[in-house]
């Protein structure tokens, strides 16, 4: 009798606490705006919506004083998105280098180019380690369904080092749809209450043992430059014959992109920006000097092979309305001091970007 009472005491304590815990779900959650509101619910691989974080970057930025940075995303899982004005949107995409994780707000090339360029609002749609491939994914379940068609003005893919792997038929879970796992996994972290106030907790604690123990792994994959830049560097020429025949599955996912953002968007400019970065350095169109330390694969070729493909796709591509192709690899926009590892800006190379777009912007 005494185990039967305990057990139905037990039974009605975890019946309460499952009933309280769906209450508060229920209301300080994001279930009702993302499933039952005017929100949809979307999966992006490493999208977040609705979130403030806080990083120390002193480390990764080899600073001698100390770099607190905050990086917010809406609940539409934008930056630097303007939620009261009408102006023309320019929605800007890209992997990590758009996204700017670890550039503060007020500080991104988005956020530079608002000031400097008024009459527009540009978006950050940037999404670390996306590629084309993950473009093409955002522009059909993203951004088609949360901006406005008609005011959206321009469109800016600042791509280039993540579609390597894809010429290189290297995907990886960057590019794919998550498994059930993680599905469920993001599920709960996106519209969660408890999950996301325990993962706050957990950043806390994390931001205040990076400072203490000088240890930025804790908050970033990232890591600084061990060495600086080569001063030549190896140089790679290519010489070959380029068949796009032969990179059939880059030829596709890429007209894809352009086919998918012009259906989504018939009015809207579509402006191809191909990064440029400090340790490749390009003398022609042809060739480039690998000025990365310690190389140990084609990173600069592989990029001058992206770009080639790019430009061939792009002249036999049927859509060449509205659609401009600006290499700004071959000239040095970002200086090595504008990179805090051998790829991602800090603020001054966010500020050269901006610099480059608002002249691209500019033109007649």
């Amino acid at each position: 009798m005494i185990l039967l009472r305990i057990s139905k005491v037990a039974s009605l304590n975890i019946i309460f606490l499952l009933l309280f815990i769906s209450i508060v779900e229920f209301f300080f959650g994001s279930w009702r705006n993302n499933f039952f509101g005017s929100n949809e619910y979307i999966q992006i691989p490493h999208l977040t919506r609705n979130k403030i974080y806080e990083y120390d970057v002193t480390n990764l930025y080899s600073s001698q004083k100390q770099i607190k940075i905050t990086y917010k995303r809406d609940e539409f899982g934008y930056r630097s998105k303007d939620l009261i004005s009408n102006r023309p949107i320019v929605l800007t995409i890209g992997g990590s280098i758009t996204d700017q994780h670890y550039v503060t707000e007020g500080q991104t090339f988005q956020d530079i180019l608002d000031l400097k360029v008024k009459k527009y609002d540009f978006v950050n749609g940037g999404v670390d380690g996306q590629s084309s491939y993950g473009h093409l994914l955002s522009i059909s379940n993203w951004h088609s369904k949360f901006l406005d068609k008609d005011n959206t003005s321009i469109i800016i893919f600042y791509i280039g080092v993540n579609d390597r792997r894809l010429v290189n038929k290297a995907f990886t879970d960057w590019d794919f749809a998550q498994s059930n796992k993680s599905y469920i996994k993001n599920l709960l972290k996106d519209n969660s209450f408890f999950i996301s106030k325990l993962l706050v907790i957990r950043n806390r604690i994390n931001f205040y043992l990076s400072y203490k123990n000088n240890d930025n792994d804790l908050l970033s994959s990232y890591t600084p430059k061990e060495k600086d830049f080569e001063k030549i560097g190896i140089k790679y020429e290519f010489n070959e014959n380029l068949d796009i025949k032969n990179y059939p599955n880059y030829k596709e996912i890429f007209s894809d992109l352009i086919l998918q953002t012009r259906s989504n968007f018939p009015k809207s400019k579509i402006f191809i920006i191909q990064q440029q970065i400090p340790g490749c350095n390009f003398v022609s169109k042809n060739i480039v000097y690998d000025r990365h330390p310690n190389q140990s694969s084609n990173y600069c070729f592989d990029l001058l092979k992206v770009f080639k493909l790019q430009e061939k796709i792009l002249s036999e591509s049927q859509i060449k309305k509205n659609i401009k192709l600006f290499p700004m690899y071959l000239q040095e926009i970002i200086k090595d001091d504008g990179v805090y590892d051998y790829v991602h800006t800090n603020n001054k190379g966010s500020e050269s970007i901006a610099t480059y777009i608002e002249s691209i912007i500019n033109q007649k």
